[in-house]
């Protein structure tokens, strides 16, 4: 299955489709009883055009996921960050997508991922540039639409400064840019709460309502566990081959992996903020685990990744279909 997606052709591009269906499936066949949590505002306003259950949600999850991999794999070639072009980066971004069945719906953390990569592509866009303030300012502004989505996805200020650190050259005058655009979306939704006669809602209730110092949703112990210890098993996968993605790439790229590794660590800052949290959570790190993780499968014996790779849809699979397949588990 690899064979066809190690390449960047538009019709290989093409089979991304299928393979959302795949590792999706279970949407159309096993009943769903999840509920979104923990969501901001343009989150709400989704759900209330289209709903977050049923057909029409499901669709345009799969949707947006398959726009988020083509972007992604774009990307990464534009960049140049994996040692060979391929399709692997948006394929295995929709494999750690829909790794556990929470992550199989229209979920706030699936919208605002949209965000983590456009503040991504922003911030790498700075590189060698003199003239690049409205891309400070975008890293910034995207930050807050992002968390307009998922109170939590602020950690992208993080993100965006570490980038600029690593990228650029420190200027005081650029981080205050990046600060003013951080503040724009949240001024614009304030003016549209001012209009609608709920600005001290807005801000006296529902902001203070969306973070909590670790507020962990009561989960099953085993279903804990089990997110937990596959999580856990891909990043330190990713963790141990930080030197190998490094290994002779030019000193640009090198940089920009390196944000990619502040990412993943700034997503355990939202554990200290985020209100309401979910196993679903575990979804913000799939942006920089699925880039990574498709790094070594590129670098991996084609017969080796294939059946790793076999390996781990059917892992996926089997648990969207636990219920029939094991009743107990």
């Amino acid at each position: 299955m690899l064979t066809l997606f190690r390449t960047n052709q538009l019709l290989a591009s093409t089979l991304l489709v299928f393979y959302i269906a795949l590792v999706r499936a279970s949407v159309w066949l096993v009943p769903a009883t999840w509920e979104p949590s923990g969501y901001g505002p343009l989150s709400e306003w989704v759900y209330s055009r289209i709903g977050y259950a049923g057909q029409t949600a499901d669709i345009v999850a799969m949707a947006l996921l398959l726009l988020q991999a083509f972007f992604l794999n774009y990307f990464i070639s534009e960049h140049r960050l994996a040692s060979e072009v391929s399709l692997f980066p948006g394929l295995f971004y929709i494999l750690v997508s829909s790794m556990l069945p929470e992550f199989l719906h229209l979920s706030p953390l699936l919208m605002a991922n949209t965000f983590f990569l456009i503040v991504l592509a922003e911030a790498y866009a700075t590189y060698k540039q003199v003239d690049c303030a409205g891309r400070i300012f975008n890293i910034g502004f995207w930050t807050g639409v992002g968390a307009l989505f998922y109170p939590s996805y602020l950690f992208l200020i993080v993100v965006g400064f570490v980038g600029l650190n690593i990228l650029r050259a420190f200027k005081f005058r650029e981080r205050l840019m990046l600060l003013t655009g951080l503040l724009a979306p949240f001024a614009l939704i304030s003016v549209y709460y001012f209009w609608t006669d709920q600005f001290w809602v807005f801000w006296l209730e529902r902001v203070p309502e969306s973070f909590a110092f670790l507020d962990f949703r009561p989960t099953p112990n085993w279903l804990a566990f089990r997110s937990l210890a596959i999580f856990g098993i891909l990043i330190l996968v990713v963790l141990f081959s930080y030197r190998s993605y490094l290994f002779k790439q030019t000193m640009q790229v090198q940089r920009k992996v390196n944000i990619l590794f502040w990412g993943l660590l700034a997503t355990a800052f939202t554990l200290l903020i985020q209100a309401d949290i979910g196993i679903g959570h575990l979804l913000i790190t799939a942006v920089p685990v699925g880039i990574m993780l498709s790094f070594n499968f590129i670098r991996l014996p084609n017969r080796m990744a294939e059946v790793i790779h076999l390996l781990i849809v059917v892992v996926v699979v089997f648990l969207q279909f636990r219920h029939w397949l094991a009743p107990a588990i």
